[in-house]
C-alpha cells in the first residue's frame, strides 16, 4: 500500500519591506493543540522558504483523508522570528488607530467563505490586535476609576458563545454575570479558570453592577504554551460551511507592511566653513531610479538658519523634516540631495537614510525618525 499525502493548505508569509516580498527570518509553528490535532487528523505542517505547507493522509484515490477530521476546528500557529528586534523596527503593526505596544498581540485569520483555490490570487488574512495571551488559569489585578460598587463578569468565545469564568470554591461552574467586589484598596481580583476549554480568542468583559455597561473588556489568547518568543499568532478556521477542509488545495498569504515615519534630518556645520545666514540650505528629491518603491518628498526646514535651538557638539545646526511620512525598505532612498544656494550647490548628491536600527520618537503624535548629517 502506498502512502499518498494531498496538499490541504499553503500559507505565504510577505514582507513589503523587502525587495523580493519574501518575509525574512520569519517562521509559523503550531501551538501544542494543533499539533496533537494535526497528528490525529494524519496532517503534516512543512515550513517552506517563506511560508508553510499542509498536506493530509489520502486513501487511493487521493482525495478521501484517511482520517478525517470534524469541522468546526481552527488551526493556531505562532509567528517566530529570527531576530524580532530587527522586525520589530521594520513592521508596521498598528490596527487603525490603535497603536502595537507591550503585550499587544499580532493576530492573522483567515474568513471561510473567502477561501482562494487559485496561487495566483490568495486569500489574504485578515489582521487584528489582540491585548495579549494568557494561560488557560491566570489571575488579574486591576483598578477601575471610579471604583464601581462591584463589576459583573461575562465571558465570550470565538463564536460569541457566553461561558463560565471558573469554578466556585465549592467546584461548582461560577455563572453568566458572576458580581465581584473590590478590596478595602479598591482593587479587583480574578481569578479565571478556563481549563478544558479549547485554545483560542476569549473576550473578557466586566460589567457594572446593573449590567448596562461596559467598564473594561480585553481580548486574549488562551493556550498553555504560548512563549515570549513568539511575536504573533495565525488562526486558519475551517466550518461545516463553505466545506473547504478536504476540497481543492486553499492558498492564503500573510501580508507584513513596512513601518514608515518622518525623516528629520540634522545637517551639521561640522567644518564650520559655510555661513548659514548667508546661505540657504535644502533637501529636494529628484525622484527614484528604476523600479522602486518610494514616492518623491517634501522636506521643510524647521526653524531657523542655523537653528536657534538646537547645537550639535557645539556646532551651528539646521533642522529638515519630511511633510509627509517615508517607508522603511531593503533598497535604499536614492537622490535625497543637499542643495546650497545661491549657486545651487550639490553639497552631498545622496543622503543617507535612516538605519534600521535608529530608535524612533513620537513627533506631534506622528512617529519619526532622525538622522545625523555633517558637513
Amino acid at each position: 500500500m502506498s502512502i499518498i499525502y494531498t496538499r490541504l493548505g499553503e500559507v505565504a508569509l510577505r514582507h513589503d519591506f523587502y525587495r523580493d516580498g519574501i518575509a525574512k527570518g520569519i517562521q509559523l509553528r503550531p501551538s501544542a493543540e494543533t499539533a496533537n490535532l494535526l497528528k490525529n487528523g494524519r496532517v503534516l505542517f512543512k515550513t517552506t522558504p517563506g511560508g508553510a505547507v499542509l498536506l493530509y493522509r489520502a486513501e487511493e484515490d487521493e482525495s478521501t483523508p484517511i482520517s478525517p477530521l470534524k469541522v468546526p476546528l481552527s488551526f493556531f500557529f505562532y509567528l517566530e522570528s529570527e531576530n524580532p528586534g530587527s522586525f520589530f523596527q521594520i513592521t508596521d503593526l498598528d490596527e487603525g488607530s490603535t497603536s502595537f505596544g507591550a503585550g499587544k498581540i499580532p493576530y492573522f485569520f483567515n474568513n471561510p467563505p473567502q477561501a482562494s483555490t487559485d496561487d495566483s490570487d490568495p486569500e489574504v488574512l485578515s489582521y487584528r490586535l489582540l491585548d495579549g495571551a494568557r494561560p488557560k488559569i491566570f489571575s488579574l489585578d486591576l483598578q477601575i476609576n471610579p471604583t464601581p460598587a462591584s463589576v459583573r463578569i461575562k465571558i465570550r468565545n470565538s463564536k460569541n458563545e457566553i461561558i463560565s469564568p471558573g469554578k466556585s470554591q465549592t467546584g461548582e461552574w461560577l455563572p453568566d454575570l458572576t458580581e465581584v467586589f473590590p478590596d478595602s484598596q479598591g482593587n479587583f481580583r480574578f481569578i479565571f479558570n478556563l481549563q478544558g476549554r479549547k485554545e483560542g480568542i476569549y473576550t473578557f468583559t466586566l460589567r457594572d453592577q446593573g449590567d448596562t455597561t461596559d467598564l473594561w473588556t480585553k481580548n486574549y489568547f488562551l493556550a498553555d504554551d504560548f512563549s515570549g518568543k513568539s511575536i504573533g499568532l495565525m488562526e486558519l478556521r475551517y466550518e461545516a460551511a463553505p466545506a473547504h477542509l478536504y476540497g481543492p488545495k486553499e492558498y492564503y498569504q500573510l501580508e507584513f507592511t513596512s513601518k514608515e515615519s518622518l525623516w528629520t534630518y540634522y545637517v551639521v556645520n561640522g567644518n564650520q566653513k559655510i555661513d548659514l545666514v548667508t546661505n540657504n540650505l535644502s533637501i529636494e528629491d529628484d525622484g527614484n531610479e528604476g523600479s522602486v518603491p518610494y514616492g518623491t518628498y517634501v522636506f521643510s526646514q524647521i526653524g531657523a538658519s542655523p537653528n536657534a535651538d538646537i547645537k550639535l557638539n557645539g556646532k551651528e545646526t539646521v533642522v529638515f523634516r519630511s511633510q509627509s511620512k517615508i517607508p522603511y525598505f531593503e533598497i535604499p532612498k536614492l537622490n535625497l540631495k543637499l542643495v546650497k544656494s545661491p549657486g545651487n550647490q550639490v553639497l552631498i548628491p545622496s543622503l543617507p537614510n535612516p538605519s534600521r536600527s535608529a530608535p524612533t520618537k513620537d513627533f506631534g503624535g506622528e512617529t519619526n525618525t532622525e538622522i545625523y548629517v555633517y558637513i
